[in-house]
């Protein structure tokens, strides 16, 4: 294989001394898919909404041992990592392949991508054939900068929906801003540490989500002081289909607590007004 390094954020804080993934030293072993297909609970549901959604699955943080895949992923976001929960929590070899993946992008980008569109192609023909909408999420548990790490792939697809959540808020407010790409949807995500920056995001246009500890319709969610009406962001995956407030305005979606985020106290799990369930 040869060697086109992905460039990787300098490693953040919120991954300092957490060790690699045992599957980062490991022998290479080439995955056998890059992108997952309806096969998790939420984009199961977004096939209700006729979508269906192919999610490329890599390894968060400094996992893979190639550096920072999630540089503005805060502490409290890193200890209840979505690398736990569903499957991931269940098969080791889902996390196995979440390191390959990564180690394939890192070591051969160029490969990686024309993989990819092979399943991108896939994926567009299954949707046309079962009379549905496609879309691809490509940081389902990263967050990487895919409109300049390959914006070929934007230009290549133009029918295409792609989605992602994103931490890093200059991404987000350029989404907000229009000077993304016309079929690439961002969704800010809150944490423990970035609430001020969150109602900046949602005030300029761009939807935020929020991890809570429980959530019934009505609910409000206070962030850097302001009450912000919620929506159910559990019903489906498919983000692009959330709507704005009147007037341009971000809203917040709320996704229930998994995997280790229902043990979390670092405050990354928002409590909203109300109580739990």
């Amino acid at each position: 294989m040869k060697t086109e390094n992905t460039p990787t954020p300098t490693v953040g804080r919120a991954f300092d001394g957490v060790p690699d993934h045992p599957a980062a030293r490991a022998p290479f072993k080439m995955p056998g898919s890059l992108l997952s297909i309806a096969a998790d609970a939420k984009t199961v549901k977004g096939a209700a909404a006729g979508v269906l959604t192919g999610i490329l699955y890599l390894a968060p943080g400094t996992l893979a041992g190639v550096g920072n895949l999630c540089p503005h992923a805060s502490k409290g976001c890193a200890q209840a990592c979505l690398f736990s929960a569903g499957r991931a929590g269940i098969f080791a070899t889902v996390n196995i392949a979440r390191v390959m993946r990564t180690r394939f992008l890192h070591a051969d980008r160029a490969a990686f991508l024309d993989v990819l569109r092979g399943e991108i192609r896939a994926l567009m023909r299954r949707a046309a054939r079962e009379g549905m909408r496609p879309a691809v999420r490509l940081n389902g548990t990263s967050d990487l900068p895919w409109e300049s790490l390959a914006p070929e792939l934007f230009e290549e697809f133009p029918g295409l929906q792609f989605y992602d959540y994103t931490k890093n808020p200059r991404r987000a407010l350029a989404f907000a801003r229009g000077e993304l790409p016309e079929n690439y949807h961002l969704t800010f995500s809150l944490s423990e540490t970035n609430a001020p920056t969150a109602a900046i995001v949602a005030a300029a246009g761009c939807n935020v989500a929020a991890v809570v500890d429980g959530h019934r319709d009505g609910q409000r969610l206070a962030i850097a002081g302001e009450s912000f009406a919620t929506f159910d962001a559990d019903r489906h995956d498919v983000r692009f289909l959330d709507r704005l407030s009147p007037g341009g305005r971000g809203r917040v979606g709320v996704l229930k607590a998994k995997g280790k985020a229902k043990k979390d106290l670092s405050g990354f799990v928002m409590r909203l007004e109300g109580g739990r369930q």
